[in-house]
């Protein structure tokens, strides 16, 4: 069809320019206005016998190349088609991978921030809890060694008075005598630390 379509465009382009320029060898300008039979007539013969020649067995391999060509051609448009179709897919595909890597991301990080928060949180209850017991032991410690202490220290003052009352007992007790008794048991009292009971 296309074949046929371009054979007579040729003929009729041969028919109104073949003969114009053939009879323009003959010299003049008015060949160009005065057709030749003759002229015409084996212009025609020639051009039909090499559109004959040109569709028998030029036309068909250069329509069947053109074809084959736009064959490829219009191939190679559908196979860019799918690629690009492809790209685009796996680009959304990425997109959609990088948008959920940065979620999980942003929630690691503040599942660590709420774990550093929490382990925080322990470690302070846990320490404040140490104090506290520490503080307790201390004060338990304290308590308990003022309690000695004043044990120790009714004792030594009791052993005192006792050896005071003995002294007594055995001196003949005057007042200078009771007087310098009473400075000695001080001076002890003193030295041992302690307080005279009361």
């Amino acid at each position: 069809m296309r074949s046929t379509r371009l054979a007579a465009c040729c003929l009729s382009l041969g028919l109104f320019v073949v003969p114009a320029l053939a009879s323009d060898g003959g010299g003049g300008g008015g060949a160009l206005i005065q057709p030749q039979v003759g002229t015409i007539f084996w212009t025609v013969i020639t051009f039909i016998c090499l559109a004959f020649l040109l569709g028998r067995f030029a036309w068909k391999p250069l329509m069947g190349a053109l074809d084959e060509r736009e064959k490829s051609i219009q191939e190679s448009i559908d196979q860019a088609r799918q690629d690009r179709e492809t790209a685009e897919g796996l680009l959304t595909e990425h997109r959609a991978l990088l948008d959920q890597a940065r979620r999980e991301r942003a929630e690691a990080l503040a599942a660590g921030q709420r774990d550093a928060e929490r382990l925080k949180a322990e470690i302070l209850d846990e320490a404040r809890g140490q104090r506290e017991k520490l503080l307790t032991q201390t004060e338990a410690q304290v308590a308990a060694s003022l309690r000695q202490a004043r044990a120790e220290l009714r004792a030594v003052a009791a052993d005192l008075a006792v050896q005071a009352a003995e002294k007594l007992l055995t001196k003949n007790l005057d007042d200078p005598t009771q007087r310098k008794l009473v400075e000695d048991y001080l001076a002890d009292l003193e030295a041992s630390g302690g307080t005279p009971p009361s």
